[in-house]
């Protein structure tokens, strides 16, 4: 076979050669470029991608880190300060026992829940629209301090104080919300 090559080759002209070289070429370019050329190339391209991705990580990893060190001692402060919370007992009762104790609001009150949510499956956030009356500024203020400070402390969204001239009473609106745990079968 290889002196039949050899034959055919040099029975062929210059000019067949160079134009029967160049088809070689372009076929050898043909087979070769989509079998090692091509992967190759791709394979430069997904480590510059990689490397890309590398680097913008390794930039931004300083600032995530630092945040995530905040985050996780802001958790701690908050598990720390919610650990003696008592969230077993209904919301609902601790705010209408503040608001007589605490709040001594005259006549009657008016507590509305709202449609809550649930937290995580174990606990409910509770919601409550709160409308009374107190004589006293002093009653007012510590029975929102207890509200947000006591052992089961409610978070106030909106207050509304108004004290007419026409009155000593001090109407109080406000809406709080609370948590509940939630019990295994709810």
């Amino acid at each position: 076979m290889k002196e039949q090559l050899m034959t055919f080759w040099t029975e062929r002209s210059p000019r067949e050669r160079l134009l029967l070289g160049g088809l070689g070429i372009f076929f050898s370019f043909m087979i070769l470029w989509p079998a090692l050329v091509q992967p190759i190339a791709q394979a430069f391209a997904r480590q510059s991608q990689e490397l890309e991705d590398v680097t913008l990580t390794y930039t931004a990893a300083p600032d995530i880190l630092a945040r995530y060190s905040k985050l996780m001692a802001r958790r701690k402060e908050l598990e720390k300060f919610y650990s003696g919370v008592d969230v077993s007992s209904d919301p609902l009762s601790y705010l209408e026992r503040l608001l007589r104790d605490t709040a001594k609001a005259s006549g009657t009150y008016n507590v509305t829940p709202r449609e809550g949510t649930q937290l995580g499956g174990k606990y409910a956030h509770k919601l409550f629209i709160v409308n009374f009356q107190s004589a006293s500024l002093e009653n007012v203020a510590a029975f929102l301090k207890e509200l947000t400070t006591g052992p089961q402390p409610m978070l106030i969204s909106q207050i509304n104080l108004d004290r007419r001239a026409t009155s000593s009473m001090l109407n109080v609106q406000l809406e709080v919300s609370g948590f509940e745990a939630l019990a295994p079968g709810k």
